[in-house]
């Protein structure tokens, strides 16, 4: 298998993440990935590919101009305004209302853009993300003209990323960039998110559209993080209406339960019929991940890799959470090599 990288993340690391009632050390650490290398590199076969980072133009097919722009140039006005010791982190989350105002002063435009107290601004974040991005484009690109499957080592993940809004340490995303890479040319693309948060971004980025369908099995959001989508009765709309499913399920689901979400994923997938797959693959459905409440165990996954080979169409996988490093390569490894 093709393992896509960029390692322009190695330099990225946030300070903090804001929990409910206290600060924490950030999850996302840049030893994920190392972690999940390691493990496929030792079973074999794994062929590496250093990636180049994406450009703004290439990440305009899925993403609002204005963030973009935020994006690039929110390190250096935020280190201008407070300081470059500090991570850039808003203190006020509005709701896009009455109307939606985007303020000047920098804290407020992160406040704006990012929705959450997880994802902050840090000196290397933009690079970080257009590497990640331009791994996601190469892999997409090389399974749709060479049919290669491959492996995304994404980071930071993207799942969170809206058109113009990030969260969940996303900025944009890559899930989304590239089932639009594989939309190309008419092709019907699916995506199946397995990690233990609804993927958001993808939702929104694909609401209206019937071209590309989103499946996400995950934490039920009026118990877990984001809170506020991955309900069942989120469809999609217009021409999307009933092009997004969203599978949600309550902390502490074992396999036997997990096992019938995944059917009927895998049901709708098949009634789909897409031309291509892509899975967004978080690992912190595991039952030891610290930030995840799904209690599956290593070989679960396993069986999750099955159901996907099973369904005999040409896919992909992108890195998305999953921070037990003790246990992320073995779930990785068990999802996109089931037979091994």
């Amino acid at each position: 298998m093709k393992i896509y990288k960029n390692d322009a993340h190695l330099k990225h690391q946030s300070r903090l993440e804001l929990v409910p009632g206290k600060f924490i050390p950030t999850l996302d650490v840049r030893e994920r990935t190392g972690a999940i290398l390691e493990t496929l590199q030792r079973a074999g076969g794994a062929q590496v590919i250093d990636c180049a980072p994406a450009t703004m133009q290439d990440l305009l097919c899925i993403h609002s101009q204005d963030y973009l722009d935020f994006l690039s140039t929110a390190w250096k006005e935020w280190s201008m305004a407070f300081s470059p010791e500090l991570d850039g982190v808003g203190f006020v989350w509005p709701h896009r209302n009455r109307p939606a105002r985007c303020p000047v002063a920098i804290e407020g435009r992160i406040a704006y853009y990012m929705f959450d107290g997880v994802s902050t601004i840090t000196p290397d974040m933009w690079s970080a993300t257009l590497g990640a991005a331009g791994a996601a484009l190469q892999a997409a690109s090389d399974l749709k003209y060479f049919g290669t499957r491959g492996l995304v080592l994404a980071r930071p993940p993207g799942h969170h990323a809206s058109k113009d809004m990030g969260g969940g340490t996303s900025y944009t995303n890559h899930t989304a960039l590239a089932a639009q890479t594989l939309t190309a040319g008419g092709a019907r693309v699916a995506i199946l998110d397995i990690d233990a948060h609804h993927g958001n971004g993808a939702q929104d980025i694909f609401w209206a559209r019937d071209d590309v369908l989103t499946v996400s099995i995950h934490t039920d959001p009026a118990v877990d993080y984001p809170y506020f989508s991955g309900y069942a009765d989120e469809i999609g709309e217009g021409s999307g209406e009933g092009f997004n499913l969203n599978i949600p399920v309550p902390p502490g689901t074992r396999w036997p339960d997990y096992s019938q979400a995944l059917a009927a994923a895998v049901e709708k997938l098949r009634g789909f019929a897409p031309d291509y797959l892509v899975v967004a693959l978080g690992a912190d459905a595991h039952v030891d991940d610290p930030a995840g409440r799904i209690h599956l165990q290593t070989e679960d996954f396993r069986l999750i890799g099955r159901e996907i080979a099973a369904l005999e169409i040409p896919h992909m996988f992108l890195l998305e959470g999953g921070y037990g490093l003790d246990v992320i390569g073995e779930c990785v490894r068990n999802v996109v090599a089931p037979g091994n």
